[in-house]
């Protein structure tokens, strides 16, 4: 694979001749130069590969650089690809390990117009959802972490306010009160703030991946391509079912803090506080958006239900009348 440090010619190499390579040839897995290619594109083997220039093969996405289109195992191209397993398979893979299995498709046709599959498309539906979700998340917490300080702020006026109206043998009980107040805020505030931070992290690893599909779509070989895109998809539907997990614990919750005064009539020798704070979580509002289930199927012969058979006449046989 060519990497920022080998831009040699592969076939010129084998030669002992030093060329710089042009392109890269992901089927052939090798580099060529301007020579090279141009065999390359005219010979009967080789003149139907998809080829990729050095510049960028170089933007690609590392994990696809490092796909491989043959088998690591038995060193042989794959052939087939296993729907039961979700595996690619040479000969020797189907002879060792899926001699008995039943959903087995030519891997040219697994792959052939991934770019315009449903996968690839459903994959970009839901890293587009993905960000608007994390968007979303991102501004109601902030706004939330926003409204906490409005009602930490309010909470202390009230709390002033209400000891204003007592002697100073409730110094202490204020401090108390105020710190607990603090540390129920503090507590809130780190625990909206490690969201954010998780959030933001994880709206880069989206947009990350937007900016992959992006680049694959336009660069990466139809192989490539599949390889990645069930890869991406994967990483998507994880991220999809986390933010599920998210709302389904109640962590996306509004939280509230509050400060209920105590009394003054009822203060007795006994009072050992001038009020408590309060916390009030609220269901979320935010709308998860959330595209339509649906299963993402690979591109493979049609099957045929019974309804669908059509008979056809071959021939026609007359039969002699009884006398």
């Amino acid at each position: 694979m060519a990497t920022s440090q080998q831009h040699l010619c592969d076939v010129c190499m084998n030669q002992h001749i030093t060329q710089t390579a042009i392109i890269y040839c992901p089927e052939c897995e090798e580099n060529f130069c301007e020579k090279c290619k141009i065999h390359h594109e005219f010979a009967k083997a080789t003149k139907k590969h998809e080829i990729i220039s050095i510049e960028n093969v170089l933007r690609l996405p590392k994990f696809v650089q490092d796909i491989k289109i043959n088998c690591s195992q038995h060193d042989e191209r794959f052939v087939l690809y296993c729907d039961t397993h979700e595996v690619r398979c040479c000969t020797q893979c189907l002879h060792d390990a899926h001699a008995g299995c039943r959903n087995l498709t030519s891997f040219q046709k697994v792959i052939q117009n991934i770019k315009e599959s449903s996968l690839c498309v459903d994959l970009e539906t839901t890293l587009s959802d993905l960000m608007t979700n994390l968007t979303n998340i991102i501004e109601d917490r902030t706004a939330n972490l926003q409204d906490l300080e409005e009602q930490k702020t309010r909470c202390k006026k009230k709390i002033k306010a209400h000891r204003e109206a007592i002697n100073t043998y409730f110094d202490e009980l204020e401090t108390d009160l105020m710190d607990n107040l603090q540390k129920t805020f503090t507590e809130k505030e780190i625990g909206i703030q490690n969201m954010l931070d998780d959030f933001q992290l994880r709206k880069s690893n989206v947009c990350e991946m937007q900016e992959n599909v992006n680049i694959i779509k336009r660069i990466a070989s139809e192989f490539q391509s599949f390889m990645a895109i069930r890869k991406l998809a994967k990483s998507a539907n994880s991220a999809e079912t986390d933010l599920h997990h998210f709302f389904e614990n109640g962590s996306l919750n509004w939280t509230e803090i509050s400060y209920t005064p105590t009394n003054i009539d009822s203060v007795k020798d006994n009072l050992t506080s001038i009020g408590k704070t309060d916390v009030k979580v609220d269901p979320s509002t935010i709308q998860l958006k959330v595209r339509k289930t649906r299963e993402a199927q690979l591109i493979g012969p049609i099957k045929s239900n019974i309804e669908s058979i059509h008979l056809k006449e071959k021939f026609r046989n007359k039969l002699p009348k009884r006398k």
